[in-house]
Order: structure tokens, then sequence, then C-alpha cells
């Protein structure tokens, strides 16, 4: 089951999580529509790439050293692979491989798939697929491997797990925002670009039917989506674009086809990130002054926060990055020591005590007017592994490091 459970965002913010305040709650019940939209196009396409993997072996390490360092401890972690590829985007782990989505150069946009055993460098590489690079992780879950290609038109691309040759491929209605797929209940979850609605995607058939949030009223359109693959819970932000104050976070069970709906306090819900231990980590806030702040899964009321050295994880210029992923909140920012070299701080956040577990320096090969490259080097974690982005070769070319991952960083 793909681990990744929302998209990175990155904002500048200071981290000042929310105090307590009473939270009026309601559930409603759901309404659902279907549509019929044009049947998929199932194909039994091969890739043109050999059928066999190809070994990369490991390539030349930077002199800056690719290491990963436990601030705490001053424990070193090496590297247990570097592989170059062509402008890595967006990584996941799964069943103790690493699916990198990358982008080939070319005088025409669009990127590959390439599946990683991080034990013996072995590599399977997809089928190019035409259209606008896609920069989210490959969703890798119901036993295949999927993706959102195209540029105009979207279509959700199904891959066997194993070979990434193409099984099917099925439209996406232009009113779906494609920037990610979420796997719950048997099934994909998108939102509506245009309404308060969510979408499900059968995996086996392609076909999609709607469900209507509570707040369908017009101009009100969903603004953050969120899962728990655990509790098999979706969480939803709703706003309605021309009304102050019209926020509303939703909890909707698929199974039941309810919603817990509670109108967050006074400022801007911007993003929902995910759930971690019990914790829904949500951006809210106006412009630059938004902040991360836990909720509580359960009820949706703000928690507080137990120890204030774990609540200072600041940054400045956009330089942080927070994601949930494999059941932890990893929260990464930049750094600028008197050096001048830069690198990147992760803080691996679990639990509903909402305290640090590990604080870990990740490589940052060079910098710029003394503070970390961007984007910043976190592609993935989870499975006992962690990917960053590298410097590969004597010419500098990219790729992917994949780093054993700090035991106190899985949950």
């Amino acid at each position: 089951m793909m681990r990744r459970l929302v998209v990175v965002a990155a904002v500048a913010i200071t981290l000042m999580l929310a105090a307590s305040p009473s939270v009026a709650s309601s559930r409603v019940a759901t309404t659902v529509t279907t549509t019929t939209p044009p049947m998929p196009r199932t194909v039994s396409a091969t890739s043109p790439c050999p059928s066999g993997p190809v070994t990369i072996p490991a390539t030349h390490v930077p002199a800056s050293g690719l290491v990963e360092v436990d601030l705490d401890t001053h424990r070193r972690f090496d590297p247990i692979r570097v592989l170059p590829l062509d402008n890595p985007l967006a990584t996941s782990i799964a069943g103790g491989f690493v699916y990198v989505s990358y982008m080939p150069p070319g005088p025409k946009a669009g990127f590959r798939v390439a599946r990683i055993n991080p034990k013996t460098g072995a590599v399977v590489r997809s089928a190019w697929f035409p259209g606008d690079y896609y920069n989210q992780p490959p969703v890798v879950a119901y036993g295949s491997v999927w993706v959102v290609t195209g540029l105009c038109k979207f279509q959700v691309v199904r891959m066997n797990q194993t070979t990434l040759a193409v099984t099917m491929r099925t439209p996406l209605p232009q009113d779906l925002n494609n920037s990610y797929l979420f796997p719950v209940d048997g099934a994909f979850w998108l939102a509506s670009n245009v309404s308060a609605s969510l979408a499900r995607l059968n995996p086996r058939t392609g076909h999609i039917s709607r469900v209507l949030a509570p707040e369908l009223v017009p101009n009100s359109q969903v603004f953050g989506l969120a899962s728990d693959p655990k509790s098999g819970l979706l969480y939803v932000s709703v706003i309605n674009q021309n009304v102050a104050h019209s926020q509303a976070t939703e909890r909707f069970d698929p199974i039941s086809g309810s919603f817990l709906v509670v109108p967050p306090p006074l400022g801007w819900v911007y993003s929902l990130f995910g759930v971690a231990g019990g914790v829904l980590w949500v951006s809210e806030g106006p412009g630059n002054m938004s902040h991360f702040a836990p909720f509580s899964a359960t009820t949706l009321t703000p928690l507080a926060c137990a120890r204030t050295e774990t609540c200072t994880l600041s940054g400045f210029n956009g330089n942080v990055v927070a994601v949930v992923e494999d059941g932890m909140l990893a929260f990464e920012e930049a750094h600028s020591p008197d050096s001048g070299t830069g690198y990147w701080r992760l803080e691996c956040i679990a639990g509903p005590s909402v305290s640090t577990v590990a604080t870990l320096q990740l490589p940052s090969d060079s910098a710029s007017f003394g503070a970390p490259t961007s984007p910043p080097p976190l592609l993935a974690l989870g499975d006992g592994y962690l990917v960053t982005f590298a410097t590969v070769g004597t010419n500098g070319g990219s790729g992917v490091a994949i780093f054993p991952l700090d035991p106190r960083c899985v949950p």
C-alpha cells in the first residue's frame, strides 16, 4: 500500500501551535450522485524498454559527502546506493522497492517511472509518458502502480507493479483535480476543482462516481484533501471563495457515507497534510503568516503543544517543507550555518504528544548565497529507507541516494 499521504508543500512559516478552543461539530447524511463517464480504454501495451531489469552500479559520491547525520547522537549514515537518474521528480516507497518518476531530457515534455531494488540496484523502467511532467509520487496500491499523465486532457494510468507495463488508461473529467490519488476503501479518491464534491475511481473498471460534501452551495469547492489509510477516513477542507470565514473541515467515512463537519478556528486553512499518530496536520493562517498546526484526527479540534521546544520549528523564504509519510510527519527546514555551505534539517514527529523523535541533517551538495539548494533533498521515507536527491558522477549529473532510515523515524 502506498504510504505517502499528501502532496509536498512548501510555505514560509513559523510553527506556532494553536490552543484548544471549544469547537462545535455536527454529523450530516451523505448525498451521493453517480455519473457515467466514457468507458476506460484497457490496453495491452508493453514497454519499449528491455524486458529484464538493468543493474546500475553505485557511482561517484561528490567530495562534499553524501551523508545523513543524527544531530542528537552525531551518528552518520552512509548511502546504501547512489544512482544516476535524469531529473528525478518524486518518489514513493512500497514493498521494499523505490519508485521514482523522472524526466529524461528531450525536445518534448514527458516522464518515466523507475522501479529500484535498493538491495541489488536492479532498475525496471516504464514507457515514456508524453505531456506535462508529473511531479507527484507514483501511487502503489491494489497490486499496481498508478500515475496521472497528460497536458490538457489528463488520464490515470495503471501499470503492472513488476514490469511497469501499462495495463489500463482512464480519462479524467476536466473538473477533477489531477494532482493526487488517495487510495482508501478499495478505490481512489479525487476532489473536484469547481464544486464541493469528491470523486471515487474504481481501480478495476475505471468507473467514476461522485459524493457531494454537505457544504455544496454556489461557489463552494474542496480546498484541501488528505487521507488516513489506517482508519480508511478522508479529511476535506471546503471553502466558499465569495464568503468570509466560510471554511469547514470535514471527516468523511467512505463506508458509512457520513461526514463530521467542524468549523475551524479563525484563520484560513490552506492545506491538509495528513494523519500521523492520531494527529491531523494542517497549514493555517493568512498569507505569509501561515503555520503548521496539529488537530485531533478524531474530533478535528486543535491540539495544544506539550513541549515548547518541539513547537519552535521555523523557516524563512519558503525553505520549509512538511509531509506526512509512512505514519510520520517529516518537517524539513533549511539552515545556513556560518560555514555558508547550508544543509537541510529533518524533524521526525509522531504521536498525539506532538514530539520530535529524531532530528537528521540531510545532505546538500551545493549552496546558493549560504542557503541550501532548492528543491529540498528529501524525496521519500518508509520501509526502513530514506531517499534524497543526489549529485552523481564527476560532471554534476542528477540522481537519487538511498539511505537507511533512522529507526526512531519508524512509527
